[in-house]
């Protein structure tokens, strides 16, 4: 094979397509719209104690991952707007975008403060709750 046709198919390889993935604001705000949260969520999130952390975890613990697929775009009203601002503000951590309920948003900082470290792949397909409590057994 010749240099030139090598070197293209191997920019070509490079150049290859990147699946879009939506914005933490389109994710975030998917779950604000489609569970309704309002500024008692974002309230809730800045008064969460240890304690109501571990009921959250110990009650959700054998709850199956929420299927949500968060849209490619979100236009939100100025009220969600705000809330997810809120939330975002609150809750700022790299587990967030891998939330799937408000449940999940709530327990995404205290995952992510105990056990920063967990692969994408298990953020993806289990209930936070589940990790929690899981880790927190075993460690």
């Amino acid at each position: 094979m010749p240099l030139k046709e090598m070197l293209r198919r191997e920019r070509q390889e490079r150049k290859g397509k990147v699946p879009f993935a939506p914005s933490l604001f389109a994710h975030v705000g998917g779950l604000v719209r489609r569970h309704g949260l309002g500024r008692n969520f974002s309230r809730t999130l800045r008064q969460l104690t240890p304690e109501v952390i571990h009921t959250l975890a110990h009650a959700l613990r054998g709850a199956p991952k929420p299927q949500y697929v968060p849209p490619l775009f979100f236009l939100a009203t100025w009220e969600e707007y705000q809330e997810i601002h809120a939330i975002m503000a609150e809750a700022a951590n790299p587990y967030l975008a891998f939330a799937s309920s408000p449940e999940e948003i709530l327990l995404s900082g205290p995952l992510y403060d105990k056990y920063p470290d967990l692969p994408q792949d298990i953020l993806k397909s289990r209930h936070f709750a589940a990790i929690f409590m899981n880790l927190s057994r075993a460690g």
